[in-house]
């Protein structure tokens, strides 16, 4: 027994020092810290840009409105221009200019308008736009039929008003709104893209080491060397399992911590999250468990693969599995609960959002989330020791 556990301390050491000179794995850490950051803050800085530059046009500069049959509604045209849109001249086919992208927005009148508003009718109206369009160019079309719908709203107020009739008789809620969400719980956007920025980097910096310590080895002939020694082949395997933990959760911690300095220094005005110490330290501790689920995965990949490049496309491959449960977290947004907080990486990313929003998650669905990781991870372990207890690990 003291013969194994010499034999894993003497190959973790050795599997540390070796990856610690090996400029891959060095650059892998350092690329995971640097690039989490500047992924999120560039999207982030470049949404900002955009929306600032969309808004400040939508503001300042007259929005053109192509309008068919101007001259039928003379009062909507002098409304639409008070409020900072552009009459143009319309096209000969509004459709087919809206779809080539000519004109954003075209607005007909038609000739049936002016009897139907005179006799205190509903008027036709028709805005003629592209719902195909990014958010960024829809804030044109929304500012044109919010104009639209407020001249709407004063026509019907002023012809109940003529007939004696007060306009709330048409109101009978007026809905005021409350925000409770703190200011870090408004970034939902954001906090929903950094579980799944985390868990791919924790992969990525676990995964070379992964291929180096298996297919690696079995490739440059020093596995068989290796297994030819008096330690148990099972203290090998968990030697080399521990080494891709130790670095996998190193990059997990390194990345939170350059993550939690790039919000407090980034120069974004819209971003308002603070991720405190106490916030990384939690979020480590309780997504570790994923750490071992990781490592466990790709060691045990890479120990079927014949080659460096074999385990590489495969592992390349099979970094993007865990992502995809979080995919759930944009689409539904569930809240942690006995149903999800067993699922490896699902639980984690719901973690990582909640802790980062100052909510409270239960203990208790916080220790289903690292036991049920912690199971997974154990199996993933179990079957690649029985793996390296065969010979045909040799190839």
């Amino acid at each position: 027994m003291i013969s194994n556990w010499n034999g894993f301390r003497v190959i973790l050491v050795k599997e540390i020092v070796d990856n610690l000179r090996d400029r891959r794995t060095l650059m892998t850490m350092a690329v995971s810290i640097i690039a989490g950051p500047l992924i999120l803050f560039g999207f982030l800085w470049f949404a900002e840009k955009t929306v600032k530059q969309e808004t400040d046009l939508v503001n300042a500069d007259p929005i053109p409105l192509a309008v068919v049959g101007a001259e039928l509604a003379p009062n909507l045209i002098i409304w639409l221009e008070q409020n900072n849109i552009e009459i143009v001249a319309p096209p000969n086919n509004p459709e087919q200019a809206v779809n080539d992208g000519e004109h954003r927005v075209v607005l007909i009148i038609e000739a049936s308008f002016v009897d139907a508003f005179n006799t205190g009718r509903s008027a036709p109206l028709r805005l003629i736009h592209d719902s195909s369009l990014g958010g960024f160019k829809k804030l044109g079309f929304n500012t044109i039929s919010r104009a639209i719908r407020l001249y709407d709203s004063q026509i019907g107020s002023l012809r109940l008003q003529a007939r004696g009739i007060s306009p709330e008789v048409v109101r009978p809620i007026i809905l005021n709104v409350s925000d409770v969400a703190s200011a870090q719980a408004r970034n939902a956007e954001i906090l929903n893209m950094m579980p799944y920025l985390i868990i791919i980097f924790i992969m990525a910096g676990g995964m070379y080491l992964a291929i180096d310590t298996t297919a690696g080895e079995r490739e440059h002939g020093s596995l068989e060397s290796l297994l030819a020694q008096p330690t148990d082949r099972r203290y090998i395997l968990l030697a080399k399992l521990g080494a891709t933990i130790i670095f996998s959760a190193l990059t997990f911690l390194l990345v939170l911590i350059g993550l939690a300095l790039s919000f407090e220094f980034i120069p974004i005005e819209a971003i308002t999250i603070s991720i405190a110490a106490t916030k990384i330290t939690k979020i480590f501790l309780t997504c570790l468990p994923f750490v071992f689920v990781a490592c466990a995965l790709m060691v045990l990949l890479a120990s079927f693969t014949k080659s460096y490049k074999e385990a590489q496309s495969y592992l390349g491959m099979v970094m993007l599995v865990p992502s995809m449960p979080l995919v759930l977290l944009g689409f539904l947004a569930p809240a942690p609960s006995l149903s999800n907080m067993w699922v490896p990486s699902l639980s984690q990313g719901l973690i990582i959002i909640e802790t980062l929003k100052g909510e409270v998650i239960a203990w208790s669905l916080i220790g289903m989330s690292m036991l049920s990781s912690l199971v997974v991870a154990g199996i993933l372990s179990y079957i690649a020791i029985k793996l390296y207890q065969r010979e045909g690990i040799l190839g």
